[in-house]
């Protein structure tokens, strides 16, 4: 750091380490929070009703010549049950 900076430190007993720690300890609070948050958000969705939805909407929007509805739907939840196991073991 600058020395100035250091010697206004010393003067008014501020322990620029502890401070650091304090500050780290806030953030992984809130990183922690946040993935709570998110693995709640994302179990919601892999509920069996979230699935669907997800799946009907990617099966409207994607349309895969010489499939019927009922394959591409099978291939839709194949897919989406690896990107599920995935995610799962990130968070």
């Amino acid at each position: 750091m600058n020395k100035k900076i250091d010697e206004f430190l010393d003067k008014v007993n501020i322990d620029v380490d502890e401070i650091k720690g304090e500050i780290q300890s806030v953030i992984d609070d809130e990183i922690n929070k946040v993935k709570v948050e998110l693995k709640e958000k994302m179990e919601d969705k892999f509920s069996d009703e979230g699935q669907k939805k997800i799946i009907q909407k990617i099966n409207d929007a994607v349309d895969i010549p010489f499939l019927s509805e009922k394959m591409e739907e099978k291939i839709f939840t194949a897919i989406f049950n690896v990107v599920k196991g995935v995610l799962r073991k990130i968070f």
